[in-house]
């Protein structure tokens, strides 16, 4: 009886050992993949150039809540001519005095959008118009190119992290 059941024993502990090694060799292949993020590029893109759009649109106010209000908290601002300005309050004054121009109008169309595929930031680039009356009451008008760095906000907008526009111009001979 004895070796009868040593041979049972022995069976099962051989079943039991296999079924583990089964276990063992099906859970050891590669760990499952996430699923890839669903490429949101082309939504994006538009939500982008349609807040661009918008910016443009409310520029035309000359107003300087409405215009800060399209930069992020920590944007940063390189305008021509003068000292970047980092941070909303910052961003505020040098726009305020931008915006306090005599006459001025301006407006700017995107050229270009692109979106990263991890959905967080975008930039854009295109042309703007502007004109204004110079220190004299004289007309002045310019035009140039700028270029802008957008980041995903948590609820889903976009907003302007970094701005930088120059003028096709030549620039002025310096005063004598």
């Amino acid at each position: 009886m004895r070796t009868f059941a040593n041979r049972n024993m022995s069976i099962t502990r051989t079943i039991l050992l296999g079924f583990f090694c089964a276990l063992a060799f099906l859970g050891c292949g590669p760990a499952p993949q996430p699923a890839a993020p669903a490429d949101t590029r082309a939504a994006d893109e538009a939500a982008v150039r349609k807040a661009d759009e918008d910016w443009s649109a409310a520029a035309k106010a000359n107003q300087v809540d409405p215009w800060v209000a399209f930069y992020t908290d920590d944007a940063v601002v390189f305008p021509p001519n003068e000292a970047m300005a980092s941070g909303k309050d910052a961003i505020r004054k040098a726009m305020g005095d931008f915006l306090a121009m005599p006459g001025l109008a301006l407006s700017w169309k995107t050229a270009k959008v692109e979106a990263a595929r991890s959905g967080e930031v975008a930039y854009s680039y295109g042309t703007y118009e502007m004109s204004a009356k110079g220190p004299k009451g004289k007309p002045m008008t310019d035009h140039g190119k700028y270029l802008e760095v957008w980041k995903k906000q948590p609820d889903g907008g976009w907003k302007c992290s970094e701005d930088i526009w120059n003028s096709d111009l030549p620039a002025a001979p310096p005063a004598k």
